[in-house]
């Protein structure tokens, strides 16, 4: 099965207040903000302007997007700040987005393959203390693929398939709650709770359906059950953070090792589980600020019986394949307990210029990643193969940076997995 794979996305905002923009050339690092850590390990700027009066700065953002495999469609991003003298980076924050995509396919007429909603509270200092605490309710309906467990899984289409042969559908409402506290200097300290309610259909001539009935004693204990369930998990974490600007890095590290707990099983909660994610990630000034050398290594380790489709995805997001981990490779791609990648990104700021009364800097950026998985914590060559296997993608894209906090990012990345390229196009630098 050949597999193409292209994300766009437009953004066009309605802004009732505007932050302040930093004069000057931006590619010069004396008018970029030099960073600290504050009391719940945020980053703030020494520049930043205070409100010198309490004031509510509010955002609202239509989106037009989507992809070849999801469909595309729109919805929004809404943003509402309230600000106080003394405050940084605000009182509190509420923000929310919606995506909503269509698709056409012949003899199916149009469907909705993907809905996704969240809105999201922040609270920088909870009364006043040290502690920064987020609510995110959230409900996604999506329609996944699924190509087999390990490393060496095939997307060749049987000759007598259907259309949905690699195809399941899963919603799940989520509630999330986190809190994060400062420990010493730059490393703080994390806590929570999620509950997801997951509604999962499959296909009876669907790849999923066939190894859960007839695969290999360890393909059917991978897979499990597909029946509804609901997930209740712990969250526990440390993070270190010194980078010198959060959206965009010139020098500093960003690593993060998270634990998540599901103690089921029981009949509400039958998976009991666990996760940990180390993500480490290292940026060094080469020329600063035009040229920064950014790095990243992850490894993921899931143990016990965890549910199926987490196994292919890591901190919430896909590992091997995706926007967020393997680029090249189609999101959902492989599933494995075990998945490791890295990643090597130039980040050269090539062009200053002013546009809509911002400083804005247009950069450009190679990358390479490249990563496995295993299926399980024990060896299964019939499931991962023999030797490296490393699944690989290689490209390049250009980013759009206004002001020191808001950078667009469009990538295109080739991989033996993909024919003949992915893109990919977000908010924000991919780590």
């Amino acid at each position: 099965m050949q597999v193409r794979r292209v994300i766009v996305s437009v953004g066009v905002a309605i802004t009732c207040w505007c932050n302040h923009a930093y004069a000057g050339d931006p590619l010069n690092s004396s008018n970029r903000p030099s960073s600290a850590t504050d009391a719940t390990g945020d980053r703030k700027s020494s520049t930043d302007r205070l409100p010198n009066s309490a004031r509510s700065d509010f955002n609202l953002v239509p989106i037009v997007g989507g992809s070849t495999d999801l469909g595309f469609g729109g919805g929004y991003f809404l943003g509402l700040a309230r600000n106080k003298p003394g405050y940084a980076p605000y009182l509190w924050n509420i923000d929310s987005a919606g995506l909503v995509t269509f698709k056409y396919r012949a003899g199916d007429g149009f469907s909705v393959p993907y809905q996704d909603l969240y809105a999201r509270l922040t609270v920088p200092r909870l009364f006043g203390s040290p502690l920064r605490l987020e609510l995110r309710p959230s409900y996604t309906w999506e329609r996944v693929s699924y190509f087999g467990m390990g490393n060496a899984s095939s997307s060749a289409m049987p000759s007598n398939a259907g259309n949905d042969f690699f195809i399941y559908e899963r919603a799940h409402p989520q509630f999330d709650v986190d809190v994060r506290w400062h420990i010493w200097g730059h490393l703080s300290g994390r806590t929570g709770f999620r509950y997801i309610q997951n509604i999962i259909r499959t296909h009876a001539d669907s790849r999923l359906v066939e190894d859960q009935n007839g695969g290999s004693s360890a393909v059917r204990q991978l897979v499990g059950s597909t029946a509804s369930h609901a997930v209740a998990l712990l969250k526990y974490g440390l993070q270190w953070d010194n980078r010198n600007n959060e959206s965009s890095t010139h020098k500093g590290s960003f690593d993060t090792l998270d634990v998540k707990l599901s103690p089921g099983p029981t009949s509400q909660f039958p998976y009991r589980y666990g996760e940990a994610t180390l993500n480490l990630r290292t940026f060094v000034p080469l020329w600063e600020p035009r040229l920064t050398l950014a790095l990243r290594f992850v490894c993921d380790l899931m143990f016990g019986n965890p549910p199926f489709y987490e196994l292919a995805r890591y901190d919430d997001t896909f590992a091997i394949g995706g926007s967020k981990g393997v680029r090249g490779v189609p999101a959902q791609r492989y599933y494995g307990k075990v998945k490791s990648f890295g990643s090597v990104e130039l980040r050269i700021e090539a062009l200053a210029f002013h546009a809509f009364g911002k400083p804005m800097v247009l950069g450009v950026i190679p990358f390479l990643d490249a990563g496995r998985v295993w299926a399980d914590t024990h060896p299964h060559p019939e499931l991962d193969g023999h030797g490296i296997g490393l699944k690989y993608g290689a490209g390049g894209g250009v980013s759009i940076q206004s002001g020191s906090a808001f950078v667009l990012r469009a990538d295109v990345a080739g991989s033996p997995d993909a024919n003949p390229v992915s893109g990919y196009f977000s908010a924000g630098q991919a780590f």
